[in-house]
């Protein structure tokens, strides 16, 4: 039987209760002029209360996550909860308007905070010499997330005053050039040193250079990640063939690249040797076989790519794998061939499967997550899939489900899921009512069962199952009917 709803926690309860009467005080605020008084009566009640600066950090990611709220709500709870030892601050989405107020109020009242990530507030134009003025204020931030908004002159700013930052997200379209990554790095070697993680970039647009990005791995020796840009590969063949220095190695842990040829992997290979996890589109053939010379790698990630190469691959290093996540294959699929020889596999993600095959029933003894999407899967592979892997936590299935409410039954009684925490199967025309009461009787584990809208029942039964299971207590999420439909 599926869970019951636990208790929620205290702390839950208490945080919601205290965020619920700041929203009402602060919404009799209607001007910047009134917000003296309330903000008096809510200060003493804190101090009485005994509030701690967990309390006021906790308050404050709770009201700016919600965005259902107003935002001269959200703004006000900022002015009034940042305070000296408030660490971390993630502001949400705010309107046009609040931009410079938001801006002011960080660079007054966020001196001491270590980590602010700006998204939702696009700062551009007549906003940058405010934005300016906050890095400069900012010295302690170790963690800066401001995509879309980054140029030259930015990173300037931040080369100039900062020198503890660890990840810097500058991601999305932006007018950043070698001119803006040299003098962000010159004159500071201890931001050269801390940087680790640099967020640059848009996925599949080569909108920065391949060179300037060739300059950061080249100036940052702890570089572990390049997120969000799509031609690391590219950068690292730039390095290895115009003055490379002596022993000249990196510290990328992943790497994403497109359209990969051999003397691009080959320099990855050669540059590249901490790398755990590879992002490859398009490899040219020959390729993927050289992801074995590759010590560290346990997951891999590849769009269009031909299966039998894979397979290759796999035979030789299958059992560092951890983690596969496919998409576009090309060729035959052999899912029995993929336990034999990733005995360690623990998720498997596969969009686009041209053709699925399986032969014995090897098991997948550590998998714990399947998400396949356009398949082409039939239904004894699908079978083998549930039945062959026993610590299963979640199943997703995007292709129609042929099995019926007697096939279910027969693998319920016949097999243990009892680490099964999902099951979406959002097109399964021969499920019904019956097959919901048994996955969450037979399931101890079960806690979602996704997008119903392509079983057999109608939205009726359906409301009249949410009302027994709420009633029973029942810790069972059952999506909406047509809960994709509505979104298309």
């Amino acid at each position: 039987m599926s869970p019951k709803c636990p208790v929620p926690p205290l702390q839950d309860i208490t945080l919601s209760l205290v965020g619920r009467q700041l929203i009402h005080a602060l919404s009799r605020v209607t001007s910047d002029e009134d917000v003296a008084l309330p903000f008096a009566m809510v200060s003493s009640y804190y101090e009485i209360m005994g509030a701690t600066n967990d309390i006021f950090q906790d308050l404050l990611n709770l009201l700016l996550s919600s965005e259902y709220l107003e935002p001269s709500i959200r703004y006000l709870s900022m002015k009034l909860l940042l305070k000296e030892n408030v660490k971390s601050l993630a502001t949400g989405i705010f309107p046009c308007p609040y931009y410079r107020k938001v801006l002011e109020l960080i660079t007054e009242q966020g001196r001491h905070l270590t980590a602010l990530n700006l998204k939702g507030v696009w700062v551009k134009d007549e906003h940058l010499p405010l934005f300016y003025q906050l890095i400069k204020n900012l010295t302690n931030l170790t963690s800066l997330n401001i995509p879309y908004m980054a140029n030259d002159e930015v990173l300037k700013y931040i080369g100039e005053h900062n020198k503890v930052l660890k990840l810097l997200d500058v991601s999305g379209e932006t007018d950043i050039t070698e001119i803006g990554i040299d003098a962000m790095l010159t004159g500071n070697p201890q931001l050269t040193q801390s940087l680790t993680v640099v967020n640059i970039g848009m996925y599949g647009e080569e909108n920065i250079d391949h060179t300037d990005v060739a300059l950061l791995i080249r100036r940052l020796p702890n570089l572990t990640n390049l997120g969000s840009y799509s031609f690391v590969g590219k950068s690292i063949y730039y390095i290895y063939n115009n003055d490379c220095p002596p022993g000249f190695k990196t510290k990328l842990q992943y790497m994403h690249d497109a359209r990969t040829n051999l003397r691009t992997m080959k320099a990855i290979v050669a540059l590249c040797p901490m790398l755990e996890t590879i992002y490859l589109e398009e490899p040219d053939q020959g390729v993927l076989q050289l992801i074995k010379d590759l010590s560290y790698i346990n997951k891999i990630k590849l769009n269009k790519f031909q299966c039998h190469e894979l397979h290759q691959l796999l035979d030789k290093i299958g059992y560092k794998i951890i983690t596969l996540m496919l998409s576009a294959s090309l060729g035959s699929f052999n899912f029995t061939r993929i336990a034999e020889t990733c005995a360690n596999l623990e998720s498997l993600e596969f969009y686009q499967i041209q053709t699925a095959t399986h032969e014995e029933e090897v098991p997948f003894n550590k998998l714990e997550h399947i998400e396949i999407i356009h398949g082409n899967l039939s239904t004894s592979c699908l079978k083998y899939l549930m039945t062959a892997s026993p610590k299963l936590k979640k199943l997703i299935i995007g292709d129609e489900i042929l099995l019926d409410d007697n096939d279910l039954s027969r693998m319920l009684r016949r097999y243990r899921f009892e680490h099964l925490e999902a099951i979406w199967f959002p097109n399964a025309p021969r499920l019904t009512c019956d097959a919901v009461e048994m996955l969450i009787e037979c399931c101890p584990k079960l806690r979602s069962l996704g997008e119903l809208s392509g079983w057999r029942f109608t939205p009726d039964e359906m409301m009249l199952m949410r009302a027994i299971y709420v009633s029973t207590n029942t810790d069972i999420v059952l999506s909406p009917l047509g809960i994709f439909q509505q979104g298309s």
